[in-house]
């Protein structure tokens, strides 16, 4: 298995409306269903998001980006870093909580 962090960099918010909001989410919710990412978010600038995905390879993260509806509509421009992932947080959610 491979590991992936993309950032996405908005290129252009003001094409944002709602019913392209809610396929995003949508579209997010289904693949971190699937188990494809991890965790996403926003950046706190509010520039664009983050997310961790691992996949068998590079296509699997290609096919993804291209159908997600923020790069469809051109709305966002992504970065795809892989990485190798050596040491594991064993309670992730404990991690996050406050």
């Amino acid at each position: 298995m491979k590991y992936f962090m993309i950032e996405g960099t908005l290129t252009d918010a003001d094409k944002i409306n709602d019913d392209i909001m809610k396929e995003h989410m949508a579209y997010t919710q289904k693949a971190m269903d699937s188990g494809l990412i991890l965790m996403s978010g926003l950046k706190s600038a509010m520039s664009g998001g983050l997310f961790i995905m691992k996949a068998e390879d590079i296509n699997d993260i290609t096919e993804y980006l291209n159908n997600e509806p923020f790069n469809k509509y051109e709305i966002q421009s992504y970065k795809v870093t892989e990485f190798d992932a050596h040491y594991f947080n064993e309670s992730p959610k404990q991690w996050f909580s406050k």
